[in-house]
């Protein structure tokens, strides 16, 4: 199955190749893994803002959803499984080092040399806008207008309240609007 085709798997199909995962069938794991990977490195990219973290959280999450592939039962969405997997273990990784964004100089390069081929140029400026946010504005950010979790779901899963999730939003949705400004500026 070549990219393009894995990129228009239809539900059903998708559901199909979980149940033949779920039976043992690493071929269609794969399917799957090819299928997903690039949402999965991207959502982990926003929310670290380094590309060698975020290739390590990707492939954590798909060594994560293998091992527990008998658990998904189809109450939701695969991609909605798997982007939990991803959301947690990135989460699960900044809460126990309480690092943030990785120092790295060549960030910038590396971000936009991983975006390339898939966003336009002011997509890559809005991602890059993203990561420079703080911590937990970005988190709450891209849980919410990206992955359209309640700010219920996002005090749950941040160990925060509700209205502090919305308080982190218009943070965020603020500090964007600011940011953006000045670059569209210069």
């Amino acid at each position: 199955m070549s990219a393009i085709e894995a990129t228009t798997l239809e539900p059903e199909h998708i559901l199909w190749l979980v149940n033949k995962a779920q039976e043992g069938s690493v071929g269609a794991f794969e399917v799957l893994y090819r299928h997903h990977s690039n949402q999965i490195f991207l959502l982990c990219l926003r929310l670290c803002g380094c590309k060698g973290h975020a290739e390590d959280f990707m492939q954590e999450t798909f060594i994560k959803a293998w091992q527990a592939l008998s658990s998904f039962k189809g109450d939701s969405q695969f991609s909605t499984w798997i982007h939990r997997i991803a959301v947690n273990t990135v989460l699960a990784d900044k809460r126990k080092s309480r690092l943030d964004l990785v120092q790295d100089h060549d960030w910038e390069r590396e971000f936009e040399q991983s975006l390339s081929a898939t966003h336009s140029a002011s997509q890559i400026d809005l991602e890059k806008t993203i990561v420079q946010l703080p911590a937990q504005a970005r988190y709450v950010l891209i849980l919410h207008d990206l992955m359209g979790m309640t700010h219920q779901e996002i005090g749950q899963q941040l160990d925060i309240a509700a209205g502090t999730s919305k308080a982190h939003l218009n943070r965020a949705r603020s500090l964007m609007r600011d940011l953006l400004t000045v670059e569209s500026e210069s």
